[in-house]
């Protein structure tokens, strides 16, 4: 039984290259491979492969191919300087690749798949010439490998926190002899996350060992802790690489499942000639291995003794967003009876795996802790009684008056994708995690909304109140359940993304103007009397607006006019903790924590304004007002300014809400010069 359903050989993948690693990111995988030349340098490649399925046919397309990613021109592989090993990895929705050089490891990021960082050093290494892998798991990314320690070849993690920002490594001792290594994550049977390794040692012979991973910023270390190993005594002395990765595959079991691919061409021993591919198949479920299978499909009688690996890849299906995954094996591959002169050696086969299949959809408007805060106004404008009590005076702030379009706003759910556990079945974690990232990439390219609104402030006896302008998107939650490779067994876990549709806005008052500076007041315009002549310095110049109002006896109403004057927020993120018993469209279980990015635009022409409408002066009366000039600031934060604007609430910083704010430039009292 070769269970596999296809193999493909990918044919502008460049030749001759010193072992392989691939990723699934942005909807293809990402195949990096190491090439050498004396004339070129030492070089990092990759390309870009998507599966299409065009009329029911089914086709895999190379695109980027043979793209540099990192080129090391000189090198001197005596002085063991050389690249000699690749590991990849998704880690908060951006692609890293690492590498060893000179020494030390490296490693570059993408998060569109085509800019790449320049290159980082991380002060630690793995032996030369080792295959060794790279996991992200809760906020934290994982490097496994062998490190020459005290005359042994010990296992070694190297890991980064998200608070810690700084790369730590421990020495795991148990482990010595330590060649190749593989890794992947899953839940286990119990719900923890965890991590599977595979170890090639030094003799050629294969263990596995199960760690426990407990994400939390208390524990020290890595926060692994080995739970379980075996020794696969069936492959004393006969293996050289592994692959391992989650996921049940066509003809296997269906219970939750990782697979185990094995390389073995005994090249550290007698040369026995080539040895076909083997594979085993963990069940999560039960914690045990099955028993060895030959795989004798096509290239797979003839590896080569180069690094090997394995990758989630998810082909959607239907019309509701699902998505078949399926575990791609990619190798080297040169035998000289099947490959022709100029054909590429990088191989693949692919398994039928795990399905997402569609539960539901709900929708509603995001409760009040996930409202996005976009601006904040000193409330009513001052303004002047001239000592009249009567209600029909006074100023009015203006918000979104027409029915023009007001506020554009673009959502990003950035950890648009939860894990749900139910029932007592796990699954592999890692590839639930790729299925929610991909689809939350594809849902935030069009998620641009508007949306209409008409807000007038007026003065209210007694009131002195701040209004706060909220966006309270309208979203939707797509629920999704992994199945086996048939469809026909859930696993208990659900998927649920979200994406914004439409927004409504909020208002809401606070009694809070006493609390700023000078301490102003709408009943009494004194205390606005030249606040803020110009701009402070912690305002955006280009995006912030001044406006002079002038009143004289009678009604002023004045707009900002200019279309092209606009306020646009770009990288605003939004995010709150859950509380105990909430029950709404994002009450999802397990989850604590949600969070979106937004952007937003408002453009302000005949919206924002202001309408002055004072008593006359008294005859007689002296202290009267008769003219009057108020400055209304649009103020929007310069970047990394939030901390000097004094209307951010605590906790607001990053949502970067503008201001609305006043001063009176001028006051001309009847019998009196100008103040």
């Amino acid at each position: 039984m070769s269970n596999t359903y296809a193999n493909h050989r990918i044919e502008k993948a460049d030749l001759d290259f010193d072992g392989v690693n691939g990723t699934f990111f942005n909807g293809a995988a990402y195949l990096f491979y190491h090439k050498r030349s004396t004339t070129q340098g030492d070089r990092i490649v990759y390309s870009r492969v998507i599966l299409k399925n065009e009329k029911g046919k089914e086709s895999l397309e190379t695109y980027d191919a043979n793209t540099v990613m990192h080129n090391k021109k000189n090198y001197n592989v005596n002085g063991h300087s050389e690249i000699s090993n690749i590991a990849s990895v998704v880690h908060q929705g951006a692609l890293y690749v690492f590498w060893t050089e000179d020494g030390h490891l490296w490693h570059k990021k993408t998060a569109d798949g085509q800019t790449w960082t320049t290159a980082g050093q991380i002060g630690f290494a793995f032996n030369r010439r080792t295959q060794f892998a790279a996991v992200s798991l809760g906020g934290r990314l994982y490097l496994i490998g062998g490190r020459h320690v005290d005359n042994k070849d010990t296992l070694v993690v190297v890991f980064l926190d998200n608070d810690r920002k700084t790369w730590r490594s421990e020495n795991h001792l148990n482990w010595k002899n330590i060649r190749n290594v593989c890794a992947c994550a899953y839940h286990d049977a119990n719900g923890s996350l965890s991590i599977m390794i595979g170890i090639v040692t030094t003799n050629a012979n294969l263990w596995t060992a199960v760690y426990r991973c407990s994400i939390d910023s208390n524990i020290e270390g890595s926060g692994l802790r080995e739970v379980s190993s075996q020794r696969h005594n069936e492959y004393d002395g006969l293996v050289d690489f592994l692959a391992l990765e989650t996921g049940t595959v066509q003809d296997g079991i269906q219970d939750p499942a990782i697979q185990l691919f094995i390389n073995g061409w005994h090249r550290p021993h007698v040369w026995a000639g080539y040895k076909n591919n083997q594979k085993k198949e963990y069940n999560i479920r039960t914690g045990v291995w099955g028993p060895k299978m030959t795989r004798s499909h096509g290239h797979t009688k003839y590896p080569t003794w180069k690094y090997m690996g394995a990758l989630q890849y998810f082909a959607p299906f239907g019309d509701k967003g699902e998505m078949q995954q399926e575990i791609w094996l990619y190798m080297c591959y040169n035998d000289d009876s099947v490959v022709q002169q100029g054909r590429s050696q990088l191989v693949l086969c692919r398994y039928k795996s795990d399905k997402m299949k569609y539960v539901k959809t709900e929708d509603g408007t995001v409760s009040k802790e996930f409202r996005a805060l976009i601006g904040v106004v000193e409330g009513a404008p001052p303004y002047v009684r001239n000592g009249s009590e009567s209600g029909n005076y006074g100023s009015t702030f203006y918000y979104g008056r027409t029915e023009t379009s007001q506020v554009a706003i673009s959502t990003q759910f950035k950890f648009s994708a939860y894990v749900k556990a139910g029932g007592s079945l796990p699954v592999g974690v890692e590839a639930t995690l790729k299925f929610t990232t991909e689809h939350s990439y594809k849902a935030t390219q069009a998620s641009e909304v508007t949306t209409l609104f008409d807000k007038s402030i007026v003065p209210v006896p007694g009131e002195n109140a701040v209004t706060y302008i909220y966006l309270a998107p309208h979203v939707f939650k797509t629920t999704y359940e992994m199945y086996d490779w048939k469809g026909e067994r859930p696993f208990g876990i659900q998927s649920c993304l979200f994406h914004a549709k439409k927004a409504s806005v909020d208002f809401d008052m606070h009694d809070i103007l006493h609390t700023y500076v000078n301490n102003p007041n709408t009943h009494n315009y004194e205390t606005f009397l030249l606040r803020s002549g110009d701009l402070a310095p912690y305002a955006d110049t280009e995006r912030s607006l001044s406006l002079d109002v002038t009143w004289v006896p009678g009604e002023t109403s004045v707009f900002f006019q200019k279309k092209t004057s606009a306020v646009e927020i770009e990288s605003s993120k939004v995010s709150a903790e859950f509380a105990e018993g909430i029950k709404n469209i994002f009450d999802i279980g397990g989850n604590l924590s949600y969070e979106y990015e937004f952007s937003h635009r408002s453009d302000v022409s005949e919206k924002v304004g202001v309408k002055l409408n004072f008593p006359f002066p008294r005859p007689d009366h002296p202290e009267d007002v008769k003219k009057y000039v108020l400055r209304m600031h649009l103020l929007v934060p310069g970047e990394n300014q939030t901390k000097p604007c004094y209307w951010i609430p605590e906790g607001k910083e990053e949502q970067r809400p503008w201001c609305v704010a006043w001063s009176v430039e001028e006051v001309v009292k009847q019998g009196k010069k100008t103040t």
